[in-house]
């Protein structure tokens, strides 16, 4: 079994999902164009019908999507700013052959996300600010605290969906073409990480939300070789 996107960079999986993104909201009839000087948030202008909205694209290569909180969960980072959110996600976080493209407006994203955090911190768990909170695309039927919010594509089904061997056809595999002027990177809040502390705090953190448990049920072990 191979991963279609395993022998690729980090920068050229991650352009590979934003440009099946911007193809099927351009077949979905939205011109786009890039809002500037937003940094790592990957912000569009989406102009349909001659009404202009702003959307936000997310890319996910394990089906889950994330927003930072702010001011306790009052505000969310990115998504308060935005009409549209449009996702790019991989079919299967194990063997993809596919990247399927999702549109959904914002409020929806918001309420559940909303939703997820309360569960969380009634549960228990820490909720940090300005960091990813993960809420997964498919239902999770687990019942637990990370369960709430999942399972938004059952109600707004996908908008495409494109073969990796296709995508990879029309690129030219080369990080140094992919990459747009401004030299993006996946919008996540562990780009901003730069102390292994910090690093293993976000992944305990990350594995906790994911397992749904609180974080200090997680244990890690850090071995580096040279």
């Amino acid at each position: 079994m191979v991963n279609l996107l395993g022998g690729l960079s980090e920068t050229v999986r991650w352009r590979l999902l934003v440009d099946a993104a911007k193809k099927a909201a351009a077949a979905e009839g939205y011109s786009l164009s890039r809002v500037p000087g937003r940094g790592l948030s990957n912000i569009w202008n989406i102009t349909k019908d001659g009404k202009t909205e702003m959307a936000s694209i997310r890319t996910t290569r394990d089906r889950f999507i994330a927003f930072p909180p702010l001011e306790g969960g009052s505000k969310w980072k990115t998504l308060d700013d935005v009409e549209t959110v449009i996702v790019a996600a991989v079919d299967s976080k194990v063997d993809p052959e596919n990247i399927e493209v999702y549109i959904f407006p914002a409020d929806e994203v918001r309420k559940r996300f909303n939703a997820s955090y309360a569960a969380r911190l009634q549960d228990g768990q820490t909720v940090k600010d300005n960091f990813g909170m993960w809420v997964p695309l498919d239902h999770d039927d687990r019942g637990l605290a990370a369960s709430v919010g999942s399972g938004i594509i059952d109600h707004y089904k996908r908008v495409a969906s494109y073969s990796i061997p296709d995508l990879l056809a029309n690129s030219t595999h080369e990080d140094t073409s992919i990459v747009e002027s401004e030299q993006q990177i996946p919008d996540a809040s562990e780009s901003a990480l730069s102390t292994i502390a910090e690093v293993m705090a976000w992944a305990r953190d990350r594995v906790a939300q994911i397992a749904g448990v609180q974080a200090n049920a997680v244990k890690l072990d850090l071995k580096i070789e040279y």
